[in-house]
């Protein structure tokens, strides 16, 4: 009985890596939606997202994901539309970055994200993916479906 422990958590360091990999979507691109979303901070201060088509890739283990949006927009009414990268920092949060923003400050087109989730239903094979993103005078909840083929 003494090394039953130890054959069981051989086993289990065996079968979660598998069981992890099984939950996550495919390394394609996928296509979904956006849900409408607002975001208040104080009196006056706020940020949007349309509902509307987005695109989403993350590449299994790598730090980084590559997110679309169809109408973003910060407090200062600076259009962040089209294609992010999202680097992570940690499983939960980072940075990211808005692409075809050159000239928006930096706390504009890589401000950090937080509460980053993602499930993965293989059955429907839909993934949820929601995390938050913080602007300079605003926090942004951001919720998207997407399906794969």
């Amino acid at each position: 009985m003494r090394g039953l422990p130890g054959v069981v958590a051989i086993a289990l360091a065996t079968l979660l890596p598998s069981l992890a990999q099984a939950q996550t979507p495919p390394d394609v691109l996928i296509a979904g939606q956006t849900r409408e979303a607002i975001g208040a901070v104080g009196f006056g201060a706020r940020c949007y997202l349309n509902k509307g088509f987005s695109t989403f890739q993350r590449n299994g283990s790598s730090l980084k994901a590559v997110i679309s949006f169809a109408e973003i927009v910060d407090q200062s009414s600076f259009d962040l539309g089209g294609q992010a990268t999202m680097t992570f920092a940690s499983p939960t949060s980072g940075n990211i970055h808005f692409k075809q923003t050159p000239t928006l400050p930096a706390n504009v087109k890589d401000p950090p994200f937080s509460n980053y989730c993602e499930t993965y239903n293989a059955t429907a094979k839909q993934l949820v993916v929601q995390f938050s993103i913080a602007f300079p005078d605003c926090t942004l909840p951001i919720y998207a479906v997407y399906d794969g083929a």
